[in-house]
This record gives structure tokens, sequence and C-alpha cells, in this order.
């Protein structure tokens, strides 16, 4: 179990990966493209390149009250509006995600969210 915070948002789509998943497998979850502050004794790395894989619904807590809209781009994906200001980065990386690791891809790590903490 890891406790990650999201620290920037490049992009959000619904998942296509073939991916077993733990929590609630059976509702369809979102991939967010973009990078996590790892809060673990061993992470050494600030911003981490991530894949987070959440419902709906956990993304809306994350993103509840923080003034962040997402804006349809190209094929699917959500880009946030404008980029995020530092304020919006402190209040949404305030929010602690419990999460499973499920590996690396490429470049990025990929984490499976069970609980959102606000």
């Amino acid at each position: 179990m890891a406790q990650i915070h999201i620290t920037g948002i490049e992009y959000v789509e619904l998942n296509q990966d073939e991916v077993e998943f733990t929590y609630k497998p059976d509702v369809p979850k979102l991939k967010l493209v973009g990078t996590v502050y790892e809060a673990s004794e061993e992470s050494e790395e600030d911003d981490i390149q991530s894949v987070v894989f959440l419902t709906q619904n956990q993304l809306n807590k994350v993103l509840l009250n923080k003034e962040v809209e997402l804006k349809t781009i190209e094929d699917g994906k959500w880009q946030t509006q404008k980029p995020l200001t530092r304020e919006q980065i402190k209040k949404i990386g305030l929010v602690t995600l419990e999460s499973e690791y499920l590996g690396k891809s490429g470049e990025h790590k990929c984490f499976e969210v069970t609980k959102v903490e606000q």
C-alpha cells in the first residue's frame, strides 16, 4: 500500500489498458497521467511521472472545491482548462490517495487508487 499525492495533471482519459484491478474491478476506471509525490521513506523523488487509475467518483473527490476544470481535447482525453496554479497544486496535493503500486510502464510508475482521504 502506498500513499500518493497528485502534483500535476497532464491529461485524463478512460482506461483502455488491460489491467487487473483489485478495487471495484467492475467499475470503469479513468487513467490520470501526470506527476505524483509518493509519501514513503524509500522514495527520494519529489515528482514521479505516473499513471494513476481511479474511478470517476474518486477523481471528483480529488478535484472537489479546487477550482480545476477539465476540458475535452482529442481522442476522448481531458486536460485542465488552464495550467494549474501553485495554489491549485497545493490543494490537490493535500488529498491523500491510498494506492496499490501496479509496477512500471516505460517511464511511468502505475498506481491504482483504493481510497481518497480529504
